[in-house]
């Protein structure tokens, strides 16, 4: 007799894996202690699609990079099964899902990512309010023999800080600046793409297209944040070597006697130096007027300056400005 087969006990289907081939992937980073077990299961998370081809990947809080099918993209979560260390990292794809939600169908893109980011790091860090620059190299090569050769110098250490980067890079668009120009700022040293030419291609791209995210650059994001927020930023350098300089620039608004907003720049500047001792000078501008403070810390530095202060304002009215008021005092800060 011919025993019945009991349906009940037939054995469950094997999970299909969806990508056959396996999928090579090799660190973002120098990182070499990236350890995986053999058959074992990992989460994933698809966090931007690069220029070179590859997306990077989130494996296990290790970032990879790995070549996947146009389908997978940011914001796609994966499980992924490791199968090989050697010659490369080797996975296969056992499942993926979108971070969509059945209500919506809103995803969190690698923009929205990147700025929850920002926003953690400036939690952490509690941020002053002010963006704080530090050069690390100084400006000059020795003390400078033309009087107009420091101001332009200066000009040129905040425009090329980085701040203004994305700006400069819309002037380039329009063939309002230079390549070479662009070369100067700190994200040029940053980018992930090799070929500058690439970058108008990205600056066109439509809203909501994920660009890669180089994580070095969050300290120069946040600078940009905050000096739009607050309109304050501060420079701290060496004018020419072991002659140090702190600079500070933000606008004040405040409503004129017609009730209209007006604007006015300050920007100070304190040195210490070896014959004239500490010196802060205080400028206030606005559209129609400059005022100017002076402070030294020695008597007879102040006494200088009180005796030179005519000449000061000459020299500035005919270079076209109109100075309202110039003022010297001793302050030795005691």
């Amino acid at each position: 007799m011919i025993p019945a087969i009991n349906k009940t006990n037939s054995i469950a289907p094997l999970t299909q894996v969806k990508l056959v081939t396996p999928v090579i992937a090799i660190p973002d980073s120098q990182n070499s202690s990236i350890q995986f077990e053999q058959d074992q299961k990992y989460q994933a998370l698809v966090e931007a699609r690069l220029f070179n081809g590859k997306s990077r990947v989130l494996v296990a809080d290790s970032l990879l990079q790995m070549y996947l099918p146009e389908k997978f993209q940011p914001g796609t979560k994966l499980e992924l099964i490791f199968i090989s260390h050697e010659p490369n990292l080797k996975f296969l794809i056992h499942s993926e899902t979108s971070l969509e939600t059945n209500e919506n169908h809103a995803s969190i893109s690698t923009t929205g990512r990147f700025l929850n980011v920002l926003l953690q790091d400036a939690l952490k860090h509690s941020l002053s309010g002010i963006a704080q620059i530090t050069s690390t190299s100084p400006i000059l090569n020795g003390v400078p023999i033309n009087s107009t050769e420091l101001p332009s110098l200066l000009q040129k250490a905040i425009v090329q800080s980085g701040l203004f980067y994305e700006s400069h890079q819309a002037q380039w668009i329009n063939g309002e600046n230079t390549l070479e120009n662009l070369h100067h700022e700190p994200q040029s040293k940053l980018m992930l793409v090799t070929d500058m030419s690439a970058t108008k291609s990205i600056a066109s791209a439509p809203l909501g297209t994920d660009m890669p995210v180089n994580t070095q650059s969050i300290p120069l994001v946040l600078q940009q944040l905050t000096t739009l927020e607050t309109g304050h930023l501060f420079w701290r350098g060496e004018i020419w070597e072991n002659q140090h300089i702190e600079w500070d620039i933000y606008e004040e608004s405040h409503s004129s006697k017609k009730n209209e907003p007006t604007t006015r720049w300050h920007t100070q500047i304190r040195l210490s130096m070896p014959e004239l001792g500490d010196i802060t000078v205080k400028i206030a501008l606005d559209s129609q007027n400059i005022h100017i403070k002076l402070n030294a810390s020695q008597l007879d530095i102040a006494s200088l300056l009180k005796n030179n202060q005519l000449s000061l304002a000459v020299d500035m009215r005919s270079a076209g400005l109109i100075i309202q008021s110039i003022e010297v005092q001793h302050d030795d800060g005691k």
